[in-house]
């Protein structure tokens, strides 16, 4: 086969796959558009460095939130899937599920298999960390830690992933006696130190032990507004339900 011919039966693809990914040709006329300003000379060089670079790939452009005529379906998905001999759906085996590692367990169907990627929410050098490494000086006032760990933080996306995966006890640890609760964390320190070992049930104080909350209703208290951050609240779901009863 001539390389004449390899260039026809590569723009036949392309295009063919465009078409069946997006019905309207928008995509595969821009393809075309490209292909014919190239000559066989500009053709062989770019397919080579296109084939030499792994993430090389094809752009489709769709229109997420325009007239609904050029949005990515997983039915024309398919049909490229289809053409290009690719197979969308496999037998996925999961041997850590099976207690004989000789006798993996398969799902019961063929099920939806791809790439998934996979995003890393926190440096592993400790050199980047945004934690605090450090939690032995803190302000007597505040809590809050000073010297090379004062701009220890957590983010609000960390606390989400921690939230959504249940782990409810680290939260616990990284927001009290890991935080600003001095009480706390003298508590931790003197059950570890006694027993060599802590439960943060057996260390749990109460809110007046949690000084950047007060300092927080202070602030709020010296605008003229009352929150339920350390108190009670002036309204609370009891009250109302008891009012519309007239209880």
């Amino acid at each position: 086969m001539d390389n004449k011919e390899k260039r026809k039966q590569i723009e036949f693809k392309v295009i063919q796959t465009m078409n069946l990914m997006d019905p309207t040709g928008i995509n595969a006329k821009k393809y075309q558009t490209m292909f014919a300003s190239m000559n066989d000379k500009q053709f062989e060089n770019w397919i080579t460095k296109f084939l030499a670079d792994e993430k090389s790939n094809f752009r489709v452009d769709i229109e997420e939130f325009g007239d609904g005529s050029r949005v990515m379906k997983f039915e024309n998905i398919s049909k490229a899937a289809k053409f290009l001999n690719v197979k969308l759906f496999e037998y996925v085996f999961i041997p850590h599920l099976s207690s004989n590692p000789n006798k993996p367990i398969r799902t019961k169907q063929p099920v939806l298999v791809g790439y998934l990627n996979v995003k890393r929410v926190q440096q592993l050098v400790s050199k980047k960390t945004g934690l605090a490494l450090d939690d032995r000086k803190r302000d007597e006032q505040t809590g809050k830690l000073k010297g090379d760990s004062k701009a220890g933080t957590m983010t609000a996306i960390e606390n989400e992933l921690l939230a959504g995966m249940g782990a409810t006890d680290i939260l616990s640890e990284i927001s009290g006696a890991r935080a600003d609760n001095v009480t706390e964390y003298d508590n931790m320190l003197s059950e570890i130190s006694k027993t060599g070992s802590v439960r943060l049930e057996d260390i749990k104080t109460n809110q007046f032990d949690k000084p950047t909350l007060i300092q927080a209703d202070l602030f709020f208290k010296a605008m003229g507004l009352k929150t339920d951050i350390i108190s009670e609240s002036y309204y609370s779901v009891d009250k109302i339900r008891a009012a519309m009863h007239g209880d």
